[in-house]
């Protein structure tokens, strides 16, 4: 939200930073054109670049570390010395599935306060998953000797 003066009553009035055209002053009812420009020319509409980031990275962050558990847990039960059960396919598995959770918690969330860098980076994270997601498996293959075939 960006707060203006009317050009008529030169009172403060609260408009959206994407906000531009003809609008009508809440307390003149005066009609004015707000082209989306601040006093020093600079843009009202804010780009969060730290939502973005964390719309773009926490998700992926989550499968990065879901292949690095699993690889370690299959690690730790390779090194047991009693027969153990293996837990790294449901660390794997938990962590991926709390990543797409959160891949739609933050798009609904910046949609929802209309914080466009957060669901920009939480699309550009979605798109970016399946790259992440086989680089994941093909470092989980190399880090824990098991053939796909």
């Amino acid at each position: 939200m960006v707060e203006i003066l009317c050009p008529h009553c030169e009172e403060e009035i609260g408009l959206d930073d994407d906000a531009v055209g003809e609008f009508s002053c809440p307390l003149c009812d005066e009609e004015f054109t707000w082209d989306g420009l601040l006093d020093d020319g600079d843009s009202a509409d804010f780009y969060d670049r730290k939502s973005f980031w964390i719309g773009l990275g926490i998700p992926n962050l989550l499968i990065i570390m879901a292949w690095c558990a699993g690889a370690f847990l299959d690690l730790l039960h390779d090194r047991a010395e009693s027969p153990t059960t293996n837990y790294s396919g449901v660390v794997i598995i938990s962590l991926l599935a709390v990543s797409f959770l959160s891949w739609i918690a933050l798009l609904i969330h910046g949609i929802r306060v209309k914080n466009k860098a957060m669901w920009k980076g939480a699309l550009a994270g979605i798109a970016l998953a399946p790259f992440v997601l086989v680089l994941g498996i093909w470092g989980f293959v190399i880090a824990t000797d098991w053939s796909l075939f």
